[in-house]
């Protein structure tokens, strides 16, 4: 069985062979940048450099070596460009960290402010994101509309945008094309779509939050727009790579530690019904295509309507919020969704347990996650700089011994 039809089997809720396994499909299922340094040389692989392809998250691009020795299903078609505009076919060596050998895309160039703070500015000399000094990752520190008052304001911001061209389109299809013509991977496309988080990053998290409960018709303005420029986006992409992707990854965090960030009413009355569209879309373009959700925190309230519009997979499966129970989440949805996650808790056990712990607490989340298929095998969201290495290979060596369907 192939990876890919591992993987098509499982999102179907059948049994493949063994349980499918995820590392770096999307930006939220793959590892620091510092953490992948340490794994490479802990299994002293031939090439031990590291590509940061997210640069605000700071993340490592797992590279064929790895996936080959952990059994990975799944592979990620990235767009050309990352944050902060930067292009991902071009790279350069920088040292970004002081532990090992580092690319970043050509054109990031940051630099070190009076404070040795890594600051990213734009063209006009704007510092627009923030990395502490001795720090990890780069915080945006610029939203766009934070000044933004009328729908006219809006609609400036939404004019400057440009939809994707033709270069962005040929790299598209390149990679899309290579990973179905030369490996046997699941092609995840990561086109992203979200909303709530898109306003977070437009407005600024406190403003938006406050736009939602006393500015709704600007709010019903800004997603309205956002759809429209998601729609034009999705249809140029699965016009051009919609026959070679197997999964499309869209994205938004709903969910806190303790709850979803907003009410179920308001994201049934503002979010549901844009999610819905994206997509229908999807499946009347190509109804072949996987859709998928990414939304951190605790979303169990809000499961039942993400099913509803459309949605067939969902990550990172946050076990350690509050209502994610595995053994509530697999027997109240396992029929209707497939969880893609909830594979090993990267907030705890990961990082601070012992090889037993972890060897413990991947055995037992396959054994609620894996019956029946709907499950693909990733860590709760990205695996973070000081998890021990052998903590890593611990944890996907567990899925290879323990993640066959013949164990039941």
């Amino acid at each position: 069985m192939t990876s890919r039809e591992r993987v098509i089997m499982s999102l179907k809720h059948k049994e493949p062979d063994r349980v499918p396994v995820d590392f770096d499909g999307m930006r939220s299922t793959g590892i620091h940048a510092r953490a992948y340094s340490e794994l490479k040389r802990h299994l002293n692989l031939n090439d031990k450099s590291v590509r940061i392809y997210d640069l605000g998250q700071q993340l490592g691009e797992v590279d064929e070596e790895t996936r080959q020795i952990f059994n990975v299903d799944v592979v990620a078609l990235k767009g050309l460009y990352t944050n902060f505009g930067c292009r991902l076919d071009r790279w350069k060596k920088f040292p970004m960290f002081s532990d090992g050998e580092y690319y970043v895309p050509e054109d990031f160039n940051p630099e070190k402010d009076e404070e040795g703070n890594w600051v990213v500015k734009d063209e006009t000399g704007r510092v627009i994101a923030k990395m502490p000094k001795g720090g990890y990752y780069f915080d945006g520190i610029y939203y766009p509309l934070e000044n933004a008052q009328t729908k006219e304001d809006i609609d400036k911001f939404f004019a400057s945008l440009k939809p994707l061209d033709d270069e962005e389109v040929n790299y598209l299809i390149e990679n899309a094309k290579y990973f179905r013509e030369n490996t046997n991977y699941a092609i995840m496309g990561n086109f992203g779509g979200n909303f709530f988080e898109a306003g977070h990053g437009a407005f600024g998290y406190q403003k938006f939050m406050e736009l939602l409960a006393f500015d709704r018709s600007l709010v019903e303005h800004f997603l309205g727009r956002l759809e429209e420029y998601y729609l034009k986006n999705l249809e140029i992409y699965l016009e051009n790579v919609g026959d070679y992707i197997d999964i499309i990854q869209f994205g938004d965090d709903f969910g806190s530690q303790n709850g979803p960030q907003i009410s179920l009413k308001m994201f049934r009355e503002l979010f549901k019904p844009h999610l819905k569209r994206l997509c229908e879309y999807t499946k009347k373009k190509n109804k072949n295509i996987f859709t998928f959700l990414h939304s951190c925190g605790s979303i169990s309230a809000l499961l039942p309507d993400i099913i509803d519009a459309g949605v067939d997979i969902i990550n990172p499966v946050q076990t350690s919020a509050a209502n994610m129970d595995p053994e509530f989440l697999k027997k109240e949805f396992g029929d209707s969704i497939t969880f893609w996650g909830g594979g090993a808790d990267t907030q705890k056990i990961l990082p601070f347990g012992s090889k037993e712990e972890v060897i413990e607490d991947v055995k037992r989340r396959i054994d609620i996650f894996a019956p029946g298929g709907g499950f693909v095998f990733t860590a709760v969201h990205n695996i973070q700089y000081g998890v021990p290495a052998q903590n890593v290979v611990t944890m996907f060596e567990t899925v290879k011994n323990h993640g066959k369907y013949d164990w039941h």
